[in-house]
């Protein structure tokens, strides 16, 4: 007996929809130059106040193809899916990604999850041949703490 119910397959689309005004932030050549386009993405009203999760996604020659706010936590944690971080990077046909979270409370040393996190995203990109450049914490006004310039990558 044949059934009366249909099987859908759904078709995925890509597209691209810029959001203000094209900038050119130039080649990220250092942790410096990525925290300073972070600087502009990060919402300053709320950093102190909860954790969130920013990605930047970059081409051949490291300029930003684009960014993602991926994931809001709470006051002292945000969870983040391996998924979909390389999702959008293999969507927008990213060469290399750099990862991005804030600590509200100004504390710039990494935790024990933090270093998972870089880890399981550093194999991850391994496989789909998308580059981890670099993982920052940033803070309101400490600074930043890059995992590539301490070795931690």
């Amino acid at each position: 007996m044949r059934s009366n119910m249909k099987n859908f397959l759904y078709e995925l689309k890509l597209s691209y929809h810029r959001t203000g005004e094209k900038e050119k932030y130039g080649s990220i050549k250092s942790s410096l130059d990525a925290f300073r386009v972070l600087e502009g993405v990060f919402d300053r009203d709320l950093i102190e106040a909860r954790e969130e999760f920013v990605i930047l996604y970059l081409n051949r020659t490291n300029t930003v193809i684009g960014f993602y706010k991926a994931f809001q936590g709470g006051v002292a944690s945000v969870v983040a899916d391996t998924k979909l971080i390389l999702t959008m990077g293999l969507k927008t046909l990213a060469s290399g990604i750099i990862l991005a979270h804030n600590h509200p409370s100004g504390r710039l040393n990494p935790s024990e999850q933090d270093i998972r996190l870089t880890r399981r995203v550093r194999e991850a990109c391994r496989h789909v041949e998308i580059e981890l450049l670099d993982h920052l914490i940033v803070t309101a006004d400490n600074g930043y703490f890059s995992f590539a310039d301490e070795g931690k990558l």
